[in-house]
């Protein structure tokens, strides 16, 4: 610790509202995860099929969007575990980001803007989930 306090001590609630927001945002992306599965279930035109000819979807987007609702509900479970500081979590928590910013790079070219910004809030989120996590779990109270 340097001596002007710039950097906080092990155990500090600074890395535990680190972690504490990185739970919250798994929990809110699980929330639109669940959305978007609910959507692809029940909505039989909610995904457009390409214009040219040579693509076809080779799964059922029923099956997608039943998909899509169990890793949602994943993903809420797992954020709320997070907040309690079960390590387990934070596995699961860093293995779903780093999915979500691949899936966002591989969309890179047709939405730009929001795969950066998907990108960068993942970068941050892995920060909060990787970084000093026994001084997180002390900061929150375990």
């Amino acid at each position: 610790m340097s001596s002007n306090g710039s950097e906080s001590s092990p155990g500090s609630p600074v890395w535990g509202t680190w972690v504490a927001f990185a739970a919250v945002m798994l929990m809110l992306i699980g929330v639109f995860t669940v959305i978007a599965g609910l959507a692809a279930a029940f909505e039989d035109d909610y995904f457009m099929k390409a214009p040219f000819d040579g693509q076809v979807f080779v799964v059922n987007t029923q099956i997608l969007g039943f998909i899509w609702i169990v890793l949602g509900v994943v993903k809420v479970m797992a954020g709320y575990a997070l907040i309690q500081g079960r390590t387990w979590a934070r596995v699961l928590g860093i293995i779903f980001v780093f999915l979500n910013a691949v899936s966002a790079m591989a969309a890179l070219g047709q939405q730009p803007f929001i795969s950066l910004l998907l990108i960068a809030l993942d970068v941050t989120i892995l920060y909060a989930l990787t970084v000093r996590w026994e001084a997180a779990k002390i900061g929150m109270g375990d």
